[in-house]
């Protein structure tokens, strides 16, 4: 009785004309794929939407193909993702430091040159004042 119920599982029902021509709007709306196209992936993924444009964006591969592509490649789009994001923030992160960094040496310059300004201004007044006497 346990295969009787996996075989009923293992097929989805077909859907009413409606859902099945709105399935079909949505996929050709995502895709490039023609009516029939599309019509023969839905009876092949047993009328799964998701599967149907996940399999034509990973290049048209078989179930059997992408689930053994997924496992022999460690990175997910998930995880992609998350790594270009990664990379996106260490890249400011390390920009944001050399600003800081360039900042500093900047006011350290800009001190010094007021200092020396400073001394310059202070030698020439203390000339003038005994040059006075």
């Amino acid at each position: 009785m346990s295969e009787n119920t996996s075989t009923i599982a293992a097929r989805a029902p077909v859907p009413s004309p409606a859902v099945l021509d709105t399935m079909v709007k949505i996929i050709m709306a995502q895709t490039d794929m023609s009516h029939d196209d599309v019509v023969s992936a839905l009876d092949c993924t047993n009328y799964d939407l998701k599967r149907v444009i996940r399999e034509y964006m990973t290049g048209g591969a078989s179930a059997s193909a992408s689930a053994s592509a997924s496992v022999s490649n460690s990175t997910s789009v998930n995880q992609l993702r998350f790594s270009e994001i990664r990379k996106f923030m260490d890249k400011s992160d390390e920009q944001y430091y050399r600003r800081q960094e360039m900042t500093k040496i900047y006011n350290q310059v800009l001190e010094k040159k007021k200092a020396e300004a400073a001394a310059a201004g202070a030698g020439a007044g203390a000339g003038d004042s005994v040059s006075n006497l």
